[in-house]
């Protein structure tokens, strides 16, 4: 087959699954977390792992069109999407950079979370004639993850304010158990004594921005430090770095009445439907067998595509105004629903709903997780990864793409 063949829209593939992605209702959501937010804050979107599975470049768009000027990702690969698509606010890289993206990270103004000592080595070596750049100091308060101990800070801002190339526009922390205000307590003081005690140092007199408030703490109200002003006299302004709760979900066990509500969709293609006389078994291992004729439905999403094979037996899908369980085991790409309960003239559908924020019939994405004894962060950033994507409530010239 010649390439004009494979890249002509009648020879493209047709998806087995689809996600529909209401931008208006994420819109709402981003409103929602504005409002609750003190006066004076900034909004810092986490938009990474393809936006919690909601599509990096139409969420970025988003961001933009409502007025909000940065977006944080993990790392350069995320940032070299966002600038190529046209994204000409801040970008922030939450895992920093390895050694040889610096060059790219001031070619593309990318600003890196420095968060190891190995980082500023890498800086050390490279050429201090460079471009400036911009970078942000995490400081671990007790995630134990990424980011200096406060007994290392001073000697980061030692080594740093000897390289003029180098700016530290922002410091942020990251807590580990942010809905448990005790617990955030604790993290957001140790925060805050390490920069009361070193906030008059020279590697710090373009300090211009702090943020440590994730979804959990921004529903606790945990957003803001009292801190003294700099020698400089500039103004310390404060981000939320919002990511869970953009999308309508929330961390943890936390689930208050907060305004957000989920905005994402999913449906699988019908393969076949096919009658099954009594008796026969269903899927792998012949863990169920039907015990009457029944009609059944393959649908065209599996365990490849993120659904939670633990489902298998417990999860359903939505044909009309009906339920229709899942039989068997979940495949890698593919899942049978028993259809024999549901009208002949109902299951004619191409498509069948598996998730539908708007449809209490359909299971939700916090259900899934719940039954796949995950979280519902895993679940968004991993389901529906090959799916088609569309985008309704928000003109957006990527509907109707994969992202």
């Amino acid at each position: 087959m010649t390439p004009s063949l494979l890249t002509s829209r009648a020879a493209l593939p047709s998806h087995r699954s689809r996600v529909t992605v209401d931008l208006g209702g994420l819109r709402e959501n981003v409103r929602a977390v504005l409002r609750s937010l003190p006066k004076g804050t900034g909004l810092l979107p986490v938009i990474k792992s393809n936006a919690y599975g909601h599509g990096i470049i139409p969420v970025s768009q988003l961001m933009t069109d409502e007025g909000i000027p940065r977006v944080a990702v993990m790392g350069a690969d995320e940032g070299c999407l966002l600038r190529k698509s046209g994204f000409s606010g801040k970008i922030i890289l939450l895992g920093g950079f390895a050694p040889d993206e610096i060059q790219l990270c001031q070619n593309l103004r990318l600003t890196p979370i420095i968060h190891h000592m190995d980082q500023v080595r890498a800086l050390e070596r490279f050429s201090p004639e460079a471009p400036s750049l911009d970078v942000h100091l995490k400081i671990d308060s007790g995630m134990g993850r990424l980011g200096f101990l406060p007994s290392e800070f001073p000697l980061v801002l030692d080594r740093l304010q000897r390289m003029p190339s180098v700016k530290i526009e922002g410091l942020m922390t990251h807590f580990p158990v942010p809905e448990d205000r005790e617990d955030t307590s604790i993290c957001r003081e140790i925060f805050r004594q390490s920069i009361v005690t070193m906030i008059g140092h020279p590697a710090l007199s373009a300090l211009s921005v702090v943020h440590m408030a994730s979804s959990g703490a921004i529903l606790s109200g945990e957003v803001m430090l009292d801190l003294p002003t700099p020698p400089s006299g500039r103004r310390i302004s404060f981000w939320a770095r919002p990511g869970i709760l953009l999308y309508g979900h929330f961390p943890g066990a936390h689930n208050p009445s907060f305004p957000v509500r989920p905005v994402f969709g999913l449906e699988a293609r019908v393969l076949a439907i096919r009658t099954l006389p009594r008796g026969s078994s269903v899927s792998y291992g012949r863990t169920v067998r039907v015990d009457r004729d029944s009609r059944v439905g393959v649908l065209g999403m599996g365990y490849a595509d993120g659904l939670p094979r633990l489902l298998s037996g417990k999860g359903w899908a939505v044909v009309g105004n009906h339920r229709a369980p899942f039989l068997g085991r979940i495949c890698m790409d593919m899942v049978v629903v028993d259809l024999t309960d549901i009208p002949a003239d109902e299951t004619h559908s191409e498509w069948i709903t598996l998730i539908d924020p708007d449809n209490t019939l359909s299971m939700s994405v916090d259900q899934l997780a719940l039954e796949g004894n995950t979280i519902p962060y895993e679940i968004l950033c991993l389901l529906g990864h090959r799916s088609e994507r569309r985008y309704v409530g928000v003109p957006s010239p990527e509907s109707g793409q994969s992202v």
